[in-house]
């Protein structure tokens, strides 16, 4: 279970339960519910930890025990997904009982922009594909200009660099994010050149 992990997590490395709420910006309350099976994180907290234990999000629910196999497969019946509200967005999670994934599939519900959204663009680790479904989006990115997106276009970025997606009109928008997490990787790869 996640708060069995968490508490793993944190004696491994040896963190008090206030010292790893403020390394990922959780209240203590919230992690402490956690841990002891009360509560359970948001998509967007699992994204803070795993960030700030630099970890991948599987990891979270990873007991050491099972081993990915090749093979394997899982089917999310169409509204059946996990949901969540990640920041501005509605969140069906797809996929979501499968560990050691290496891509996070999921349907954004894309509300219009209001002032306070366009305040502050995402940043995650790894890379993102999205797929307009209905509606329309404008993608906003640090590095380019606002593009507008229709049903049928899409879009693949690096995750690291600020981005947005608000409706274009009115309407809610919706899109297939499919996100890779390569926490792991760049953990892996700090460790060698240290």
């Amino acid at each position: 279970m996640l708060g069995d992990r968490l508490a793993a997590l944190r004696a491994e490395r040896g963190l008090t339960l206030r010292q790893l709420s403020e390394l990922v910006d959780i209240p203590v309350s919230t992690l402490s519910k956690v841990q002891n099976h009360q509560a359970t994180l948001t998509y967007g907290n699992l994204q803070k930890v795993a960030r700030g234990l630099n970890i991948c999000i599987s990891e979270l629910f990873d007991d050491g025990l099972q081993m990915p196999k090749a093979g394997r497969r899982t089917i999310t019946r169409s509204g059946q997904g996990v949901m969540n509200d990640v920041d501005i967005y509605r969140v069906e999670v797809l996929g979501s009982e499968l560990l050691n994934k290496g891509m996070y599939p999921g349907i954004l519900d894309v509300p219009p922009a209001r002032p306070q959204d366009m305040t502050k663009l995402a940043r995650h680790p790894g890379e993102e594909f999205i797929y307009v479904l209905a509606g329309g989006i404008t993608l906003y990115t640090e590095d380019y200009k606002p593009v507008e997106l229709n049903v049928g276009d899409s879009a693949y970025l690096d995750s690291s660099s600020g981005h947005r997606y608000v409706s274009k009109d009115q309407n809610v928008a919706r899109i297939l994010v499919i996100c890779s997490d390569n926490a792991s990787e760049t953990a892996e790869k700090s460790e060698k050149n240290d």
